[in-house]
């Protein structure tokens, strides 16, 4: 309560200084390089001896409003250039244009050649120096020059950021050790909506870099950001249309030392210019990719020795190999209007597009006798369209920033099969040993675990299919948004000056989450004999001109002999493969051959209407339907106490009011080899409204060092299936009982960040920032995961109003949220490149 008591007299009693002050002339212009005329980004552009200025934004422009009418001197300067000053009357034009132009810094005496991506550097330095919050930058120079494969590699050049991969590519951000699911992602600040199935990750391998005009990173919200963002915020921002035509095309081809393979390109194009006197600006971007993304891998398993329980042996060995294309392509189409009161309407469609088709295959070396293969065949498509319609206008004399905006994430498996193989554990009639995995005697392997490969019998005439599964699964997310934000400039006598700034959104999100899956137990003999065509009559299979005729003919001959062979599934000659060259994967199956098996029994029956592929209905509790609506509203005030302080405080609210839908079982699923029971539908609806105050503070007291404070409160909403009104209870084999339940009461996390960060910089050293910070979380959410229960005891204690169907001990898997826990800050640092220059001789 003393902190809320602290920061809501401050933040009134900023938020009111405004009320008092009055607005006068206005001073605008674009600030760009003297040798170049390229436009800067960052430059601070300051009133000498006041408290009012600017710093230049992605387009090289600036506003100051709200000046008292009397002459200025006005003060331009950023790193990598020499600061210019100017004499400015407002006494007798209250509005004025001013262009100005920056001569880069020189070696005197030495002739200098400007790079693209130093100078990109340069903008990208001073938008952080002169951001009034926490912010790092990746400037467009940078992602154009450094071949990065997507967004995800771009952002991962910042500090405080690391990333996740996929094939040996990024696809997923980590900000300070947060999870994905806490932080925002936006494109020119449309959000991206999420592509995970349950969580609010987001897959940037489906964005090309090459649209992008920069990247900026959040490390500290301000009140007008969403608050959704724990650990931080990411906005991919474009520009508007150059000046200049530019025509561009991008040829890239690479090959595969793994898989020795070509076929590899990357073709981007792009296109830009402006019309009827600079008015109408079109931009168009386009990119073909495909990249081979296999990869290898090995797993070990260690147990205790077996003569020396203090010791340790290796007990299984797992090779993997992914054998893996992958398709990337994108568009963006941006239109910007220059409209008469100096700000510009535009429309931006950004679509992009992953795709992947891999075959996943494994199998282990045990110490035992369970010996295994796998062959998991997949495709997997994930797609993102962002489209927004937005205005930066002036409105009575202050800023109107408004837009609405729609965004589509799918993330879909059309095909997902895999199928287990099972070697019987065999003695060799020769020599009379153990094979197939198994270890003479009490051999003991605690290092190289390629010992375990001369051991394998490897007969694949006797190893069977013993399993096989389909999960085709689709998720959708649409986001549909309005937004409005007004700011107005002031000033009070020459010193005191600043910004109050009020705006609202709307968002309304839909997602929901289809998957199924289909079970057949091979190793039971389930293979059937007949298939329902698609008219629905029951047919008799047939086989003969596949590869699969020899194993129906055998059935024919014998039909209680049902165990297909792993042979069936094998090319004449084997396929193996040795991985990292000393790991021998043997077999590799056929992927043709594991795609014909499952077209030609996927819908096998036998007469009595036994299939050959169960549906599992356990997998029903799974899938969700969800409404999202969140409404928000802000007000902030920036003052600033002469050209060395800056204040920022405020407050935001946001309420949301969701419905859901979901299944439930009535009663316990079970059975044995394939569960049965039925799902029913279920709803729950949640709201909550939460306050969200916010403060900063920025101090320059010296012209080569900036000290940034802030402290602000931002929320974490669950996964979007632990909410569910979700009640999923089945017993397995050997009567083991589960019990998994959602939370319809789980509240959002909510956190109190503290940050400290101070840069240093100038034309020499560039620019050194380090940062700590400090998260005291409440209400984070988790999950309980397969914890022994025995009643209803633990179900009362976290407040769940569903009781139990089970009778003695089972596995409760349920969301809670905890009461307090805190996250502290590793520092940042971040060091950028000094000179925008290189010296030639």
């Amino acid at each position: 309560m003393k902190t809320y008591s602290f920061f809501g007299q401050l933040v009134l009693l900023i938020l009111i200084l405004p009320l008092i002050a009055l607005s006068q002339g206005t001073l605008r212009g674009i600030v760009s390089d003297s040798l170049t005329s390229e436009k800067l980004i960052g430059v601070n552009v300051v009133l000498v001896g006041t408290g009012m200025g600017n710093a230049t934004n992605i387009e090289g422009e600036f506003t100051i409003t709200g000046i008292p009418l009397n002459v200025y001197s006005l003060r331009v300067s950023c790193i990598g250039y020499s600061p210019k000053v100017v004499q400015v009357d407002l006494e007798r034009v209250t509005v004025r244009r001013l262009d100005i132009r920056l001569a880069p810094t020189v070696i005197q005496g030495q002739e200098v050649v400007i790079t693209g991506q130093m100078r990109g550097q340069v903008a990208a330095m001073n938008q952080q120096v002169t951001s009034n919050t926490i912010i790092n930058v990746v400037s467009e120079e940078k992602i154009q020059e450094v071949p990065d494969a997507n967004a995800a590699e771009a952002i991962g050049r910042l500090s405080g950021v690391s990333l996740t991969r996929s094939g040996g590519e990024a696809n997923k951000i980590v900000l300070r050790g947060l999870s994905d699911r806490f932080s925002s992602i936006t494109i020119d600040g449309v959000r991206i909506p999420p592509t995970d199935a349950t969580e609010r990750g987001v897959d940037l391998s489906m964005i090309s870099q090459g649209s992008l005009s920069g990247v900026e990173l959040y490390k500290a919200l301000t009140p007008d950001k969403d608050a959704d963002a724990i650990a931080g915020s990411v906005n991919l921002s474009t520009k508007k249309a150059p000046e200049q035509r530019v025509m561009r095309l991008d040829l890239k081809g690479s090959y595969s030392q793994l898989t020795n393979a070509y076929g590899q390109y990357d073709v981007a194009v792009k296109y830009g210019e402006r019309f009827f006197d600079d008015i109408l600006g079109v931009q168009v971007t386009g990119n073909l990719e495909q990249r081979n993304r296999s990869n290898e891998r090995i797993d070990l398993d260690y147990d205790q020795g077996l003569n020396n329980a203090r010791d340790y042996q290796i007990t299984d060995f797992t090779l993997e190999y992914t054998d893996e294309i992958r398709k990337r392509k994108g568009a963006t189409i941006l239109l910007d209007v220059n409209t008469p009161d100096g700000g510009s309407i535009r429309l931006s469609n950004v679509f992009g597009r992953t795709d992947r088709d891999y075959l996943v295959s494994t199998r282990n070396y045990p110490w035992g006798d369970q010996v295994f293969y796998t062959a998991r065949d997949r495709e997997q498509t994930t797609n993102t369209i962002n489209s927004s319609l937005r205005g930066d206008n002036v409105v009575l004399g202050g800023k109107l920033n408004w837009g609405i905006s729609f965004a589509q994430s799918t993330s879909e498996f059309p095909f997902d099969y895999l199928a287990n193989f099972f070697e019987p554990s065999l003695t060799d009639e020769k020599t009379g040993k153990p094979v197939s995995g198994m270890l003479p005697g009490t051999a003991v392997i605690k290092t190289n675990p390629e010992q375990f490969i001369p051991f394998a019998l490897n007969n694949f005439q006797t190893a069977f299919l013993y399993t096989a599964y389909f999960r085709p699964e689709r998720n959708l997310d649409r986001e549909r948004v309005i937004f409005a934000d007004y700011t107005k400039h002031y000033s009070f006598g020459q010193w005191f000056a600043g910004e109050l700034k009020a705006g609202g959104k709307y968002r309304v999100k839909n997602r929901s989450r289809v998957r199924e899956e289909y079970y057949a137990p091979y190793y039971l003999g389930y293979w059937q004999d007949h298939y329902r065509a698609p008219d629905g009559t029951v047919q008799a299979k047939n086989f003969t001109g596949t590869r699969f005729q020899g194993f129906y003919e055998q059935f024919v001959k014998s039909p209680t002999s049902r165990l297909v062979h792993t042979a069936d599934f094998l090319d004449a000659t084997t396929s193996n493969r040795n991985l990292f060259g000393t790991y021998l994967l043997n077999p590799i199956v056929n992927r043709d051959a594991l795609r014909l098996w499952y077209d030609l029994n996927k819908t096998g029956i036998d007469a009595n209407g036994i299939r050959e592929y169960y549906s599992n209905p356990a997998i029903d509790a799974e899938n969700y339907g969800i409404t999202e609506r969140v409404g928000a509203a802000y007000l902030m005030n920036t003052l600033h106490f002469g050209p060395d302080i800056t204040l920022i405080a405020g407050v935001r609210i946001e309420q949301e009011d969701n419905d859901y839908s979901s299944k439930y079982s009535p009663y316990s699923i079970g059975g044995f080899p394939v569960p049965a029971g039925v799902t029913k539908d279920t709803t729950a609806k949640y709201s909550e409204t939460i306050v969200l105050p916010n403060f900063h503070l920025s101090l320059s007291p010296f012209d080569f060092l900036k000290i940034r404070f802030a402290a602000y409160r931002a929320l974490g909403r669950p996964d979007f299936d632990l909410r569910l009104e979700k009640y999923a209870s089945w017993t397995g084999a050997s009567n083991a009982k589960t019990l998994i339940l959602g939370n319809s009461q789980l509240r959002a996390a909510k956190a109190w960040n503290y940050e400290i960060n101070t840069s240093f910089f100038g034309n020499t050293i560039g620019l050194v920032s380090v940062s700590v910070f400090y998260k005291d979380l409440k209400d984070m959410f988790h999950v309980l995961s397969g914890a022994n229960a025995t009643g209803n005891e633990l179900l009362d204690y976290f407040g769940i109003g569903w009781r139990t169907l089970h009778v003695g001990d089972y596995a409760l898997t349920v969301p809670y949220n905890s009461p307090k826990s805190t996250g502290y800050g590793a520092s940042s640092w971040n060091i950028r490149s000094i000179s925008p220059f290189s010296q030639v001789s």
